[in-house]
């Protein structure tokens, strides 16, 4: 399971980011930009592969917020939160820095995303946490990845950047409640790859949803208190 290093509730009101939330029906939930969906981030729906080419942001300092993710991220700075949250949503987040140790998963039907962690809070409530990337494994240049897992594999770590969600499930069986934490990769495709492939950590910064999560504030709250 990820570990919490750090996190700071913040409200985000002057984005310029081109993504939005788009909803569409009982707890479907979409990121979408200029009204095309390009993840369903839903309860009850499977991981699916989404690309997304995003441009005309109007984005302060890209190389300044690139350079920094590629060295890595160790506090919660909040000039830095700042840019960032051009790439952001307007709403109301939980800003969190974690530590993860993603291991691949492909589906048959070629679907894949990263397990993250699973924990058991009790005999009948537990933690699931996924990555989700938006851009295909295949996509990715490889020689970009062997210079990440060089950098992982000499204790460097990289940081990626998700919007995320916690959903809490009722399943019929087994469990009265699964809680489903989710990260959608916005940047550190190649990064999460390598740490995959070599095995190591690498930390996520990540805007969990207040608004969006089909969780209350005090579930959000609990969850990090589980992480800490």
């Amino acid at each position: 399971m990820s570990k919490l290093l750090s996190y700071k509730e913040i409200r985000i009101s002057s984005s310029t980011s081109p993504i939005e939330y788009k909803s569409a029906g009982y707890r479907q939930r979409y990121l979408a930009i200029e009204r095309k969906e390009i993840a369903n981030t839903g309860i009850d729906c499977e991981t699916c592969l989404f690309y997304a080419g995003v441009s005309g942001m109007d984005m302060k300092n890209p190389t300044k917020i690139s350079n920094k993710l590629n060295q890595g991220i160790h506090t919660l700075d909040q000039d830095f939160i700042s840019d960032l949250s051009c790439l952001i949503p307007n709403g109301h987040y939980v800003v969190t820095l974690l530590k993860v140790y993603p291991r691949v998963k492909r589906e048959a039907h070629g679907t894949e995303y990263y397990k993250a962690g699973l924990r058991n809070m009790s005999s009948m409530r537990k933690i699931e946490e996924y990555i989700v990337p938006i851009q295909s494994s295949e996509s990715l240049n490889p020689i970009s990845i062997n210079e990440y897992i060089e950098r992982v594999d000499v204790k460097e770590t990289p940081t990626a950047l998700s919007i995320s969600f916690l959903d809490i499930k009722y399943p019929l069986k087994d469990f009265d409640e699964v809680w489903v934490y989710s990260h959608f990769l916005l940047d550190g495709h190649h990064k999460m790859f390598a740490a995959g492939k070599a095995k190591k950590a690498i930390t996520l910064l990540s805007f969990l949803s207040i608004d969006e999560s089909f969780a209350n504030k005090e579930q959000i709250d609990k969850l990090f208190h589980v992480l800490t």
